[in-house]
């Protein structure tokens, strides 16, 4: 298991651990990665960013987009997935400083979308 897969599977099971089931994987994280590339490559930082915007909807219910959100762990999981990024070349450091404060700042008012 290289450093990157080590960095994957803390995800997945953190983020299968809070929802209680096993939501993602390794490999789906991979292969969300290598999309979010791709849509980066083509689209640029706006269409990337509405492609992850898009993604909670695709894997959990609501309920289990609710304990995410009522997670102690919310902001580690969102900081780990853009780190993912960034270690990926997906995102640059500064995007994803960005990206956090931006999380940071309105994640209450995205909570309130899916409920």
């Amino acid at each position: 298991m290289n450093n990157n897969d080590a960095l994957y599977q803390d995800l997945v099971n953190t983020i299968n651990q809070t929802v209680g089931r096993r939501a993602v994987s390794v490999r789906k994280m991979k292969q969300l990665i290598a999309e979010a590339r791709r849509i980066r490559m083509q689209y640029g930082v706006m269409g990337l960013w509405s492609y992850a915007q898009q993604l909670p909807e695709h894997f959990f219910t609501r309920e289990e987009l609710e304990k995410l959100q009522n997670s102690p762990r919310l902001y580690e999981l969102s900081d780990k997935m853009v780190d993912a990024m960034v270690v990926e070349q997906v995102i640059t450091p500064t995007e994803a400083r960005m990206i956090k404060r931006t999380i940071y700042r309105n994640w209450g008012n995205w909570a309130g979308t899916y409920r």
